[in-house]
Protein backbone atom coordinates (compact mmCIF):
# COMPACT_ATOMS: atom_id res chain seq x y z
CA UNK A 1 0.00 0.00 0.00
CA UNK A 2 1.08 3.39 -0.99
CA UNK A 3 2.86 5.46 1.82
CA UNK A 4 0.52 8.31 1.73
CA UNK A 5 -2.62 6.50 2.00
CA UNK A 6 -1.54 5.05 4.77
CA UNK A 7 0.01 7.98 6.46
CA UNK A 8 -3.84 9.73 5.48
CA UNK A 9 -5.89 6.80 6.80
CA UNK A 10 -3.59 7.47 10.33
CA UNK A 11 -3.79 11.27 10.13
CA UNK A 12 -7.82 10.76 10.02
CA UNK A 13 -8.37 8.14 12.66
CA UNK A 14 -6.36 10.59 14.78
CA UNK A 15 -8.20 13.53 13.97
CA UNK A 16 -11.26 11.25 14.71
CA UNK A 17 -10.26 10.12 18.17
CA UNK A 18 -9.43 13.63 19.28
CA UNK A 19 -12.43 14.38 18.41
CA UNK A 20 -14.03 11.72 20.18
CA UNK A 21 -12.00 12.42 23.11
CA UNK A 22 -12.79 16.30 23.00
CA UNK A 23 -17.01 15.68 22.61
CA UNK A 24 -16.62 12.44 25.48
CA UNK A 25 -14.81 15.26 27.69
CA UNK A 26 -17.85 17.55 27.06
CA UNK A 27 -20.49 15.43 27.13
CA UNK A 28 -18.76 14.30 30.66
CA UNK A 29 -18.82 18.16 31.80
CA UNK A 30 -22.06 18.72 30.29
CA UNK A 31 -23.49 14.94 32.57
CA UNK A 32 -21.89 16.48 35.83
CA UNK A 33 -23.16 20.02 35.37
CA UNK A 34 -26.50 18.55 34.57
CA UNK A 35 -26.11 16.10 37.69
CA UNK A 36 -24.36 19.37 40.34
CA UNK A 37 -28.02 21.39 38.64
CA UNK A 38 -30.29 18.61 39.94
CA UNK A 39 -27.98 17.80 43.37
CA UNK A 40 -28.17 21.82 44.09
CA UNK A 41 -31.73 21.66 43.41
CA UNK A 42 -32.64 18.81 45.55
CA UNK A 43 -31.35 20.58 48.65
CA UNK A 44 -32.80 23.87 47.93
CA UNK A 45 -29.43 25.76 46.87
CA UNK A 46 -30.21 28.17 43.89
CA UNK A 47 -27.16 30.59 44.51
CA UNK A 48 -24.98 28.71 41.81
CA UNK A 49 -24.84 30.26 37.92
CA UNK A 50 -22.68 28.71 35.29
CA UNK A 51 -20.72 30.76 33.24
CA UNK A 52 -21.88 31.82 30.28
CA UNK A 53 -19.23 32.22 28.11
CA UNK A 54 -16.44 29.62 26.72
CA UNK A 55 -17.00 26.54 24.57
CA UNK A 56 -20.29 25.37 26.51
CA UNK A 57 -21.93 28.65 26.55
CA UNK A 58 -24.86 27.18 25.08
CA UNK A 59 -25.49 24.53 27.68
CA UNK A 60 -24.64 26.42 30.72
CA UNK A 61 -27.36 29.17 29.18
CA UNK A 62 -29.89 26.61 29.04
CA UNK A 63 -28.74 24.78 32.43
CA UNK A 64 -29.27 28.75 33.98
CA UNK A 65 -32.50 29.00 32.62
CA UNK A 66 -33.67 25.46 34.02
CA UNK A 67 -32.42 26.84 37.61
CA UNK A 68 -34.50 29.66 37.34
CA UNK A 69 -37.30 28.67 35.92
CA UNK A 70 -37.24 25.93 38.97
CA UNK A 71 -36.48 28.90 41.43
CA UNK A 72 -39.34 30.68 40.50
CA UNK A 73 -41.64 28.00 40.66
CA UNK A 74 -40.58 27.10 44.10
CA UNK A 75 -40.93 31.14 44.58
CA UNK A 76 -44.50 31.22 43.38
CA UNK A 77 -45.34 27.91 45.36
CA UNK A 78 -44.42 29.42 49.22
CA UNK A 79 -45.87 32.55 48.08
CA UNK A 80 -49.35 30.83 47.80
CA UNK A 81 -48.71 28.27 50.77
CA UNK A 82 -47.78 32.31 52.83
CA UNK A 83 -51.76 33.26 51.44
CA UNK A 84 -53.18 30.96 52.13
CA UNK A 85 -51.38 30.56 55.58
CA UNK A 86 -52.62 34.16 56.52
CA UNK A 87 -56.08 33.54 55.25
CA UNK A 88 -56.23 30.56 57.55
CA UNK A 89 -54.70 32.03 60.22
CA UNK A 90 -57.26 35.51 59.71
CA UNK A 91 -60.05 32.97 60.69
CA UNK A 92 -61.67 32.70 64.36
CA UNK A 93 -62.01 28.94 63.19
CA UNK A 94 -59.81 26.58 64.90
CA UNK A 95 -58.02 24.23 61.87
CA UNK A 96 -56.28 21.02 62.63
CA UNK A 97 -54.52 18.48 60.01
CA UNK A 98 -54.15 15.18 61.95
CA UNK A 99 -52.60 11.93 60.26
CA UNK A 100 -53.72 8.47 60.96
CA UNK A 101 -51.48 8.10 63.55
CA UNK A 102 -52.49 10.77 65.39
CA UNK A 103 -50.06 13.38 64.77
CA UNK A 104 -51.17 16.93 63.97
CA UNK A 105 -49.23 17.96 60.89
CA UNK A 106 -50.76 21.86 61.24
CA UNK A 107 -52.80 24.07 63.00
CA UNK A 108 -53.84 27.32 62.68
CA UNK A 109 -53.58 30.25 65.47
CA UNK A 110 -57.06 30.29 66.69
CA UNK A 111 -56.91 26.07 67.11
CA UNK A 112 -53.96 27.35 69.94
CA UNK A 113 -55.79 30.12 71.46
CA UNK A 114 -59.51 28.19 71.67
CA UNK A 115 -58.30 25.01 73.28
CA UNK A 116 -55.36 27.10 75.09
CA UNK A 117 -52.63 25.24 74.31
CA UNK A 118 -48.89 26.42 73.60
CA UNK A 119 -47.81 23.98 71.70
CA UNK A 120 -50.26 21.27 69.65
CA UNK A 121 -48.37 18.23 67.85
CA UNK A 122 -50.71 15.23 68.70
CA UNK A 123 -54.45 14.99 68.55
CA UNK A 124 -54.65 12.99 72.58
CA UNK A 125 -53.37 16.67 73.91
CA UNK A 126 -57.18 17.61 73.18
CA UNK A 127 -59.31 15.34 72.32
CA UNK A 128 -61.44 15.56 75.84
CA UNK A 129 -61.76 19.38 75.03
CA UNK A 130 -63.12 19.06 71.60
CA UNK A 131 -65.40 16.31 73.24
CA UNK A 132 -67.07 18.78 75.61
CA UNK A 133 -70.22 20.76 74.51
CA UNK A 134 -68.01 23.62 74.52
CA UNK A 135 -67.23 22.44 71.25
CA UNK A 136 -68.52 22.46 67.44
CA UNK A 137 -66.68 20.19 65.61
CA UNK A 138 -66.69 19.30 61.95
CA UNK A 139 -64.28 16.57 60.17
CA UNK A 140 -63.46 15.83 56.50
CA UNK A 141 -61.05 13.72 55.23
CA UNK A 142 -58.40 13.89 52.27
CA UNK A 143 -55.13 12.71 50.87
CA UNK A 144 -51.73 14.71 51.33
CA UNK A 145 -48.48 13.51 49.76
CA UNK A 146 -50.37 9.87 49.01
CA UNK A 147 -51.36 9.24 52.71
CA UNK A 148 -55.04 10.18 54.42
CA UNK A 149 -55.25 12.82 56.65
CA UNK A 150 -58.33 14.21 58.86
CA UNK A 151 -59.26 18.08 58.51
CA UNK A 152 -61.08 19.05 61.99
CA UNK A 153 -62.51 22.42 62.05
CA UNK A 154 -64.14 23.64 65.54
CA UNK A 155 -65.61 26.32 66.96
CA UNK A 156 -66.27 27.62 70.44
CA UNK A 157 -69.84 28.14 70.49
CA UNK A 158 -69.89 29.32 73.97
CA UNK A 159 -69.73 32.79 72.90
CA UNK A 160 -72.27 32.36 70.76
CA UNK A 161 -74.71 30.60 72.84
CA UNK A 162 -73.87 33.28 75.80
CA UNK A 163 -74.43 36.54 72.93
CA UNK A 164 -77.73 35.12 72.21
CA UNK A 165 -79.07 34.85 76.10
CA UNK A 166 -77.43 38.28 76.60
CA UNK A 167 -79.71 39.62 73.88
CA UNK A 168 -82.62 37.91 74.34
CA UNK A 169 -82.48 38.95 78.24
CA UNK A 170 -81.55 42.47 77.36
CA UNK A 171 -84.58 42.69 75.18
CA UNK A 172 -86.72 41.34 77.74
CA UNK A 173 -85.53 43.39 80.09
CA UNK A 174 -86.05 46.61 78.13
CA UNK A 175 -89.90 45.49 77.83
CA UNK A 176 -90.30 44.62 81.86
CA UNK A 177 -88.72 47.95 82.74
CA UNK A 178 -90.59 49.80 80.27
CA UNK A 179 -93.80 48.71 80.84
CA UNK A 180 -93.53 48.15 85.11
CA UNK A 181 -92.27 51.71 85.39
CA UNK A 182 -94.84 53.22 82.84
CA UNK A 183 -97.66 51.52 85.06
CA UNK A 184 -96.40 51.81 88.57
CA UNK A 185 -94.98 55.47 88.53
CA UNK A 186 -98.95 56.91 88.31
CA UNK A 187 -99.81 54.63 91.22
CA UNK A 188 -97.28 55.77 93.02
CA UNK A 189 -97.79 59.58 92.43
CA UNK A 190 -101.73 58.95 93.09
CA UNK A 191 -101.27 56.85 96.03
CA UNK A 192 -99.07 60.24 97.11
CA UNK A 193 -101.60 62.36 96.68
CA UNK A 194 -104.31 60.96 97.75
CA UNK A 195 -102.77 59.79 100.92
CA UNK A 196 -101.72 63.90 101.70
CA UNK A 197 -105.31 64.08 101.04
CA UNK A 198 -107.08 61.33 103.15
CA UNK A 199 -108.90 62.00 106.28
CA UNK A 200 -108.82 58.62 107.58
CA UNK A 201 -105.80 56.96 109.29
CA UNK A 202 -106.38 53.25 108.29
CA UNK A 203 -106.75 54.45 104.25
CA UNK A 204 -103.97 56.91 104.76
CA UNK A 205 -101.41 54.27 106.07
CA UNK A 206 -102.70 51.73 103.06
CA UNK A 207 -101.54 54.57 100.77
CA UNK A 208 -98.40 55.08 102.49
CA UNK A 209 -98.23 51.49 101.95
CA UNK A 210 -98.68 51.42 98.69
CA UNK A 211 -96.42 54.10 97.84
CA UNK A 212 -93.86 52.59 99.53
CA UNK A 213 -94.09 49.62 97.76
CA UNK A 214 -94.38 50.94 94.51
CA UNK A 215 -90.89 53.55 95.21
CA UNK A 216 -88.93 50.22 96.13
CA UNK A 217 -90.49 48.38 92.72
CA UNK A 218 -89.31 51.48 90.63
CA UNK A 219 -86.12 51.31 92.68
CA UNK A 220 -85.90 47.73 91.87
CA UNK A 221 -86.42 48.21 88.33
CA UNK A 222 -84.55 50.90 87.65
CA UNK A 223 -81.34 49.06 89.05
CA UNK A 224 -81.66 45.99 86.44
CA UNK A 225 -82.07 48.56 83.78
CA UNK A 226 -78.50 49.94 84.13
CA UNK A 227 -77.76 46.38 82.30
CA UNK A 228 -79.14 47.72 79.16
CA UNK A 229 -77.27 51.02 79.62
CA UNK A 230 -74.02 50.40 79.41
CA UNK A 231 -71.93 52.80 77.03
CA UNK A 232 -70.11 52.27 73.80
CA UNK A 233 -66.54 51.76 75.11
CA UNK A 234 -63.99 54.29 73.96
CA UNK A 235 -61.15 52.84 73.54
CA UNK A 236 -57.72 54.18 73.63
CA UNK A 237 -54.26 52.82 74.80
CA UNK A 238 -53.39 52.68 78.53
CA UNK A 239 -50.85 51.33 80.80
CA UNK A 240 -51.85 48.52 82.38
CA UNK A 241 -49.57 48.73 85.56
CA UNK A 242 -50.66 52.07 86.87
CA UNK A 243 -53.77 51.02 86.00
CA UNK A 244 -53.87 47.88 88.21
CA UNK A 245 -52.35 49.99 91.62
CA UNK A 246 -55.02 52.66 90.97
CA UNK A 247 -57.81 50.03 91.67
CA UNK A 248 -55.73 48.32 94.38
CA UNK A 249 -55.71 50.95 96.04
CA UNK A 250 -59.29 52.05 95.64
CA UNK A 251 -60.25 48.63 96.34
CA UNK A 252 -58.45 48.49 99.66
CA UNK A 253 -60.78 50.98 101.11
CA UNK A 254 -63.87 48.01 101.19
CA UNK A 255 -61.55 46.26 103.51
CA UNK A 256 -59.01 47.03 105.77
CA UNK A 257 -58.02 43.20 106.03
CA UNK A 258 -58.10 41.98 102.71
CA UNK A 259 -54.22 42.27 101.45
CA UNK A 260 -54.33 43.00 97.87
CA UNK A 261 -50.83 42.06 95.71
CA UNK A 262 -49.76 43.33 92.61
CA UNK A 263 -47.43 40.58 90.59
CA UNK A 264 -46.90 42.84 86.44
CA UNK A 265 -43.47 41.89 85.42
CA UNK A 266 -43.84 44.29 81.84
CA UNK A 267 -44.15 47.56 83.50
CA UNK A 268 -44.83 49.29 80.12
CA UNK A 269 -47.56 46.55 79.62
CA UNK A 270 -50.20 48.77 77.38
CA UNK A 271 -53.90 47.73 76.48
CA UNK A 272 -56.13 48.95 74.16
CA UNK A 273 -59.83 49.29 75.78
CA UNK A 274 -62.10 51.61 77.46
CA UNK A 275 -60.17 52.47 80.80
CA UNK A 276 -63.20 53.82 82.86
CA UNK A 277 -65.33 50.45 81.86
CA UNK A 278 -62.31 48.27 82.57
CA UNK A 279 -61.96 49.79 85.58
CA UNK A 280 -66.04 49.00 86.65
CA UNK A 281 -65.31 44.96 85.97
CA UNK A 282 -61.94 44.97 88.08
CA UNK A 283 -63.64 46.99 91.16
CA UNK A 284 -66.43 44.67 90.54
CA UNK A 285 -64.15 41.57 90.74
CA UNK A 286 -61.87 42.99 93.93
CA UNK A 287 -65.55 44.11 95.57
CA UNK A 288 -66.65 40.74 95.28
CA UNK A 289 -63.53 38.88 96.88
CA UNK A 290 -63.23 41.03 99.86
CA UNK A 291 -67.28 40.00 100.23
CA UNK A 292 -66.89 36.74 99.82
CA UNK A 293 -63.95 36.73 102.96
CA UNK A 294 -61.09 37.45 101.14
CA UNK A 295 -57.97 37.91 103.26
CA UNK A 296 -55.40 37.85 100.43
CA UNK A 297 -55.95 39.11 96.70
CA UNK A 298 -53.32 38.69 93.93
CA UNK A 299 -53.49 40.76 90.82
CA UNK A 300 -51.53 39.49 87.61
CA UNK A 301 -51.15 40.65 84.29
CA UNK A 302 -48.68 39.29 81.45
CA UNK A 303 -48.90 38.27 78.15
CA UNK A 304 -49.15 34.58 76.03
CA UNK A 305 -47.05 33.87 73.17
CA UNK A 306 -49.68 34.50 71.07
CA UNK A 307 -49.75 38.46 72.42
CA UNK A 308 -53.02 38.41 74.36
CA UNK A 309 -53.12 40.41 77.70
CA UNK A 310 -54.25 38.50 80.61
CA UNK A 311 -55.18 39.82 83.74
CA UNK A 312 -56.14 36.91 86.87
CA UNK A 313 -57.19 38.18 90.20
CA UNK A 314 -57.33 35.18 92.89
CA UNK A 315 -58.17 35.39 96.25
CA UNK A 316 -58.53 33.44 98.76
CA UNK A 317 -62.43 33.56 99.81
CA UNK A 318 -65.31 31.75 100.04
CA UNK A 319 -65.29 29.62 97.34
CA UNK A 320 -67.97 28.97 94.56
CA UNK A 321 -69.67 25.69 94.23
CA UNK A 322 -69.79 24.20 91.13
CA UNK A 323 -73.51 24.61 90.39
CA UNK A 324 -72.82 28.24 91.42
CA UNK A 325 -70.14 28.52 88.95
CA UNK A 326 -72.50 27.24 86.12
CA UNK A 327 -74.73 30.12 86.85
CA UNK A 328 -72.56 33.20 88.11
CA UNK A 329 -72.50 35.46 84.63
CA UNK A 330 -76.72 34.65 84.29
CA UNK A 331 -78.60 38.55 84.62
CA UNK A 332 -80.29 38.33 88.33
CA UNK A 333 -78.62 35.57 89.73
CA UNK A 334 -76.61 36.00 92.75
CA UNK A 335 -75.85 34.18 96.41
CA UNK A 336 -75.92 37.26 98.46
CA UNK A 337 -78.65 38.58 100.52
CA UNK A 338 -78.70 41.86 99.10
CA UNK A 339 -76.97 41.55 95.98
CA UNK A 340 -78.84 42.38 92.74
CA UNK A 341 -77.19 39.72 90.63
CA UNK A 342 -76.02 41.84 87.63
CA UNK A 343 -72.47 42.78 88.29
CA UNK A 344 -70.72 40.02 86.91
CA UNK A 345 -73.23 39.67 83.89
CA UNK A 346 -72.50 43.39 83.58
CA UNK A 347 -69.05 42.46 83.51
CA UNK A 348 -68.97 40.26 80.70
CA UNK A 349 -70.95 42.53 78.26
CA UNK A 350 -67.87 44.88 79.25
CA UNK A 351 -65.15 42.93 77.96
CA UNK A 352 -67.31 41.61 74.82
CA UNK A 353 -67.87 45.07 73.80
CA UNK A 354 -63.74 45.75 74.52
CA UNK A 355 -63.03 42.91 72.05
CA UNK A 356 -62.29 40.32 75.47
CA UNK A 357 -63.39 38.02 77.47
CA UNK A 358 -63.82 36.89 81.38
CA UNK A 359 -64.10 33.72 82.93
CA UNK A 360 -63.93 31.92 86.38
CA UNK A 361 -60.95 29.38 85.76
CA UNK A 362 -61.04 27.63 89.51
CA UNK A 363 -62.56 28.16 92.82
CA UNK A 364 -61.44 26.02 95.42
CA UNK A 365 -60.52 25.86 98.92
CA UNK A 366 -57.25 27.07 98.21
CA UNK A 367 -58.14 30.41 95.92
CA UNK A 368 -60.72 31.53 93.36
CA UNK A 369 -59.55 32.27 90.60
CA UNK A 370 -61.02 34.74 87.80
CA UNK A 371 -59.23 35.48 84.35
CA UNK A 372 -59.92 38.93 81.75
CA UNK A 373 -58.76 38.45 78.41
CA UNK A 374 -57.98 40.83 75.90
Amino acid sequence: MDSNVIIAILSTAAVFGIVCLVLHRRYRRAIGKVTFLFNAIDNLDFSFNFPEQGHDRLVNESLNRIRRIIEKARHDLMERERYYEQIINAVSTGIMVVDERGSVLQHNEAALRLLDMEVLTFESQVKGKLASEDFSVRETTAMLNGKKVRIIAFSDIRNELSSRELESWTKLIRVLTHEIMNNVAPITSLSETLGNKADDADIKEGLSVINSTGRQLLNFVDNYRRMTLIPKPQPKLFYVKPFLERMATISSEYSKDSNINLDIPVSDLLLYADESLIAHVVTNLLKNAIEAGATSIYISAYTTPDDSILIDIRNNGQPISSDEAQQIFVPFFTTKPTGSGIGLSISRQIMKQNGGSIELITSDTTATLFRMKF
